[in-house]
Protein backbone atom coordinates (compact mmCIF):
# COMPACT_ATOMS: atom_id res chain seq x y z
CA UNK A 1 0.00 0.00 0.00
CA UNK A 2 2.89 2.26 0.75
CA UNK A 3 4.19 1.68 -2.68
CA UNK A 4 0.83 2.67 -4.13
CA UNK A 5 0.79 5.86 -2.09
CA UNK A 6 4.35 6.61 -3.15
CA UNK A 7 3.48 6.05 -6.81
CA UNK A 8 0.42 8.26 -6.42
CA UNK A 9 2.55 10.96 -4.76
CA UNK A 10 4.65 11.20 -7.88
CA UNK A 11 1.95 10.46 -10.42
CA UNK A 12 -0.73 12.92 -9.25
CA UNK A 13 1.54 16.01 -9.37
CA UNK A 14 2.85 14.88 -12.77
CA UNK A 15 -0.72 14.47 -14.00
CA UNK A 16 -1.64 17.92 -12.64
CA UNK A 17 1.39 19.48 -14.38
CA UNK A 18 0.52 17.59 -17.56
CA UNK A 19 -3.12 18.76 -17.37
CA UNK A 20 -2.05 22.37 -16.67
CA UNK A 21 0.41 22.26 -19.58
CA UNK A 22 -2.24 20.82 -21.87
CA UNK A 23 -4.77 23.53 -20.87
CA UNK A 24 -2.22 26.30 -21.41
CA UNK A 25 -1.19 24.91 -24.80
CA UNK A 26 -4.82 24.45 -25.83
CA UNK A 27 -5.62 28.04 -24.88
CA UNK A 28 -2.53 29.25 -26.71
CA UNK A 29 -3.40 27.26 -29.84
CA UNK A 30 -7.06 28.38 -29.76
CA UNK A 31 -6.00 32.01 -29.44
CA UNK A 32 -3.48 31.70 -32.29
CA UNK A 33 -6.00 29.85 -34.47
CA UNK A 34 -8.57 32.62 -33.96
CA UNK A 35 -5.90 35.23 -34.60
CA UNK A 36 -4.86 33.41 -37.78
CA UNK A 37 -8.47 33.26 -39.03
CA UNK A 38 -8.91 36.99 -38.39
CA UNK A 39 -5.67 37.74 -40.25
CA UNK A 40 -6.74 35.55 -43.20
CA UNK A 41 -10.09 37.34 -43.38
CA UNK A 42 -8.34 40.70 -43.23
CA UNK A 43 -5.96 39.68 -46.01
CA UNK A 44 -8.86 38.42 -48.12
CA UNK A 45 -10.73 41.71 -47.70
CA UNK A 46 -7.59 43.64 -48.63
CA UNK A 47 -7.09 41.44 -51.69
CA UNK A 48 -10.71 42.01 -52.78
CA UNK A 49 -10.25 45.76 -52.35
CA UNK A 50 -7.06 45.70 -54.44
CA UNK A 51 -8.76 43.56 -57.12
CA UNK A 52 -11.71 45.93 -57.20
CA UNK A 53 -9.44 48.97 -57.50
CA UNK A 54 -7.41 47.26 -60.21
CA UNK A 55 -10.55 46.29 -62.12
CA UNK A 56 -11.96 49.82 -61.97
CA UNK A 57 -8.64 51.25 -63.17
CA UNK A 58 -8.63 48.80 -66.08
CA UNK A 59 -12.21 49.76 -66.95
CA UNK A 60 -11.26 53.43 -66.80
CA UNK A 61 -8.39 52.74 -69.19
CA UNK A 62 -10.70 50.95 -71.63
CA UNK A 63 -13.35 53.68 -71.78
CA UNK A 64 -11.34 56.00 -74.05
CA UNK A 65 -10.43 53.06 -76.30
CA UNK A 66 -14.07 52.00 -76.58
CA UNK A 67 -15.19 55.53 -77.33
CA UNK A 68 -12.50 55.86 -79.96
CA UNK A 69 -13.69 52.63 -81.60
CA UNK A 70 -17.27 53.92 -81.77
CA UNK A 71 -16.03 57.21 -83.21
CA UNK A 72 -13.89 55.48 -85.81
CA UNK A 73 -16.67 53.15 -86.94
CA UNK A 74 -19.11 56.07 -87.10
CA UNK A 75 -16.62 57.90 -89.29
CA UNK A 76 -16.11 54.74 -91.39
CA UNK A 77 -19.86 54.39 -91.96
CA UNK A 78 -20.20 58.05 -92.86
CA UNK A 79 -17.28 57.79 -95.28
CA UNK A 80 -18.72 54.74 -97.09
CA UNK A 81 -22.21 56.22 -97.30
CA UNK A 82 -22.63 56.50 -101.10
CA UNK A 83 -23.27 60.28 -101.33
CA UNK A 84 -20.20 61.01 -99.18
CA UNK A 85 -18.06 58.34 -100.85
CA UNK A 86 -18.82 59.51 -104.37
CA UNK A 87 -18.26 63.21 -103.72
CA UNK A 88 -14.99 62.46 -101.90
CA UNK A 89 -13.56 60.03 -104.48
CA UNK A 90 -14.79 61.55 -107.76
CA UNK A 91 -11.80 62.74 -109.76
CA UNK A 92 -11.83 64.39 -113.16
CA UNK A 93 -10.73 62.23 -116.06
CA UNK A 94 -11.74 58.87 -114.60
CA UNK A 95 -13.93 56.54 -116.57
CA UNK A 96 -16.60 54.35 -114.95
CA UNK A 97 -14.33 51.30 -114.71
CA UNK A 98 -11.55 53.25 -113.00
CA UNK A 99 -14.00 54.96 -110.67
CA UNK A 100 -15.51 51.58 -109.79
CA UNK A 101 -12.07 50.36 -108.70
CA UNK A 102 -11.39 53.56 -106.77
CA UNK A 103 -14.67 53.29 -104.87
CA UNK A 104 -14.18 49.64 -103.92
CA UNK A 105 -10.55 50.22 -103.02
CA UNK A 106 -11.48 53.15 -100.79
CA UNK A 107 -14.05 51.08 -98.91
CA UNK A 108 -11.64 48.17 -98.45
CA UNK A 109 -8.85 50.43 -97.21
CA UNK A 110 -11.13 52.21 -94.75
CA UNK A 111 -12.44 48.89 -93.48
CA UNK A 112 -9.00 47.34 -93.06
CA UNK A 113 -7.75 50.48 -91.33
CA UNK A 114 -10.47 50.21 -88.68
CA UNK A 115 -10.79 46.42 -88.43
CA UNK A 116 -8.82 46.10 -85.19
CA UNK A 117 -11.34 48.30 -83.41
CA UNK A 118 -13.92 45.50 -83.51
CA UNK A 119 -12.67 44.18 -80.17
CA UNK A 120 -14.18 47.20 -78.42
CA UNK A 121 -17.71 46.96 -79.83
CA UNK A 122 -20.49 44.39 -79.57
CA UNK A 123 -20.82 41.49 -81.98
CA UNK A 124 -24.13 42.89 -83.25
CA UNK A 125 -22.54 46.25 -84.03
CA UNK A 126 -19.61 44.58 -85.79
CA UNK A 127 -21.96 42.40 -87.85
CA UNK A 128 -23.99 45.45 -88.89
CA UNK A 129 -20.83 47.30 -89.93
CA UNK A 130 -19.67 44.38 -92.06
CA UNK A 131 -23.17 44.14 -93.55
CA UNK A 132 -23.16 47.86 -94.39
CA UNK A 133 -19.76 47.53 -96.09
CA UNK A 134 -20.91 44.54 -98.15
CA UNK A 135 -24.19 46.27 -99.01
CA UNK A 136 -22.46 49.40 -100.30
CA UNK A 137 -19.93 47.36 -102.28
CA UNK A 138 -22.75 45.28 -103.77
CA UNK A 139 -24.63 48.44 -104.68
CA UNK A 140 -21.54 49.82 -106.44
CA UNK A 141 -20.99 46.53 -108.30
CA UNK A 142 -24.62 46.43 -109.49
CA UNK A 143 -24.49 50.06 -110.59
CA UNK A 144 -21.25 49.46 -112.50
CA UNK A 145 -22.99 46.74 -114.53
CA UNK A 146 -25.60 49.29 -115.63
CA UNK A 147 -22.96 51.69 -116.96
CA UNK A 148 -20.50 51.10 -119.79
CA UNK A 149 -16.93 50.93 -118.50
CA UNK A 150 -15.82 53.62 -120.94
CA UNK A 151 -18.43 56.16 -119.78
CA UNK A 152 -17.47 58.91 -117.39
CA UNK A 153 -17.15 58.38 -113.66
CA UNK A 154 -20.02 60.80 -113.18
CA UNK A 155 -22.40 58.31 -114.85
CA UNK A 156 -21.35 55.59 -112.42
CA UNK A 157 -21.68 58.02 -109.53
CA UNK A 158 -25.20 58.92 -110.66
CA UNK A 159 -26.12 55.22 -110.95
CA UNK A 160 -24.79 54.49 -107.43
CA UNK A 161 -26.59 57.49 -105.96
CA UNK A 162 -29.80 56.51 -107.72
CA UNK A 163 -29.56 52.98 -106.33
CA UNK A 164 -28.77 54.40 -102.91
CA UNK A 165 -31.86 56.64 -102.91
CA UNK A 166 -34.07 53.79 -104.14
CA UNK A 167 -32.83 51.45 -101.42
CA UNK A 168 -35.43 51.47 -98.64
CA UNK A 169 -33.24 49.63 -96.12
CA UNK A 170 -30.07 51.66 -95.95
CA UNK A 171 -27.54 49.33 -94.30
CA UNK A 172 -25.29 52.25 -93.38
CA UNK A 173 -28.08 54.03 -91.49
CA UNK A 174 -29.05 50.77 -89.81
CA UNK A 175 -25.45 50.15 -88.71
CA UNK A 176 -25.18 53.72 -87.39
CA UNK A 177 -28.35 53.21 -85.41
CA UNK A 178 -27.05 49.95 -83.92
CA UNK A 179 -23.75 51.64 -83.04
CA UNK A 180 -25.52 54.50 -81.28
CA UNK A 181 -27.80 52.17 -79.33
CA UNK A 182 -24.87 49.98 -78.40
CA UNK A 183 -22.99 53.03 -77.14
CA UNK A 184 -25.97 54.16 -75.08
CA UNK A 185 -26.27 50.72 -73.48
CA UNK A 186 -22.56 50.55 -72.67
CA UNK A 187 -22.30 54.00 -71.11
CA UNK A 188 -25.75 54.54 -69.64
Amino acid sequence: MNQLLEILQYTIPALVVLLATWLILKKFLDFNTKHLVVMQQSLELEKQKIDKDSKSKKEEAFIPLKLQAYERFTLFLERINPPNLITRELQPGLNASQFHKVLLSSIKEEFEHNMSQQIYISDAAWASIKNAKESVMSMINKASKQVESSESAVKLGEAVLSASFENQENAVDKALSILKNDLRVQFA
